[in-house]
């Protein structure tokens, strides 16, 4: 009687509180469990940064391996069919840039020095500029020396994680569907049917945002190309591949990275060439926003703008540049494999409380 009027006095919980409180702590424990993944995430970065970059190349490269499977090549061999050939033109397009680097790089310099003799700035002023670097260089010395064995050793972890990227990306092509036919397996019935059609919806979505993006980037490298080489500006190849790699990060990528050609062409050609490729940027840029990622892009990657400007620097913060490039393709991932996923609907319990209550 006692703990019946106790349970009288308490005052009682408004439903939209009790609703507001279970979302909060279920919010909470999946907000724990992504960051402690990041941090796994983070950890380990030398293995989980190739397995990234080989999901991506798999992306990139399955259409060409599939294509020589259907027309009876055995798995292995396509597979190392696709991927020399790749490796091939990547190695050649390595050699030729770092060639045309080294041939004009005397030259820029040159020409560097001209444009900056011919700027408004007193001789007293650069050679007082001159001593400043030289005292900050012999203040520093002993961290230029610590930075550049730092330098070493990110060298060795990025052909670490070269080696790594290329071995996973053989293994995955050439029996990938065999070891996620295996990993499916040890779900249940309903749970292995899910699943694999959410993960196949990803992977499509992914596989079209890494070829859109190529060929978006393809265009950008193109035009930059073109329009140095009209300007007659060096360092023609270095700078089309800076804006190939550019072109990766969403937005204004390309415009950003086309920033370093913009300098070199005022530096080589002086204002008005600077003035002529930052309008082509411009234009090019428009392009891509209103062209090129409509209908290469748009229809694999369904993400509002306001989600790729938040994703972008959120991976960036999280990440750094691994993180700006994996912003979106990630985002678009799990946005696509959640849209496969059948949630119960609202009306289920109670339709089925009713036929329990029908059949007693």
């Amino acid at each position: 009687m006692r703990a019946h009027r106790r349970e009288e006095r308490r005052l009682p919980v408004p439903p939209l509180l009790a609703d507001l409180a279970a979302w909060s702590w279920r919010l909470l424990l999946v907000g724990a469990a992504c960051w402690l993944l990041l941090q796994v995430f983070l950890r380990l970065e030398l293995v989980t940064v190739p397995l990234a970059a080989m999901i991506l190349l798999c992306a990139l490269l399955w259409p060409g391996v599939a294509l020589l499977r259907d027309h009876g090549v055995p798995r292995v061999l396509a597979t190392l069919v696709v991927l020399v050939l790749a490796v091939v033109v990547a190695g050649l397009v390595v050699t030729w840039v770092v060639d045309q680097a080294m041939a004009q790089s005397g030259d820029l310099a040159s020409e560097l020095g001209d444009s900056v003799s011919r700027l408004p700035v007193r001789s007293s002023t650069l050679v007082h500029l001159r001593d400043q670097v030289v005292q900050e260089i012999g203040a520093h010395r002993s961290d230029l020396t610590q930075q550049a064995i730092t330098g070493v050793v990110t060298g060795a972890r990025l052909l670490t994680g070269a080696v790594l990227t290329i071995l996973l990306t053989v293994i995955a092509l050439a029996d990938g569907d065999r070891m996620w036919t295996w990993c499916l397996r040890l779900l249940g019935r309903r749970a292995r049917v899910v699943v694999g059609d959410a993960a196949q919806h990803a992977f499509f979505r992914l596989s079209g945002w890494v070829r859109g993006t190529v060929l978006i980037a393809v265009f950008h490298s193109v035009v930059v190309a073109v329009t140095l080489l009209v300007l007659r500006v060096p360092l023609v190849a270095p700078l089309a591949v800076v804006v190939f790699i550019g072109s990766f990060v969403p937005l204004a990528g390309a415009l950003l990275a086309g920033g370093l050609a913009v300098l070199v062409s005022f530096a080589a050609q002086g204002p008005v060439a600077a003035l002529v490729l930052l309008v082509v940027l411009l234009v090019d840029n428009q392009v891509e926003a209103h062209l090129l990622l409509p209908f290469l892009v748009g229809r694999y990657v369904r993400l509002h703008p306001f989600v790729v400007a938040l994703a972008v620097p959120t991976g960036a913060i999280l990440g750094g540049l691994p993180g700006t490039l994996l912003a979106v393709p990630v985002t678009a991932a799990l946005h696509a494999a959640l849209q496969r996923v059948e949630l119960p609907r609202a009306d289920a319990r109670p339709h089925r409380g009713g036929a329990a209550t029908s059949r007693r």
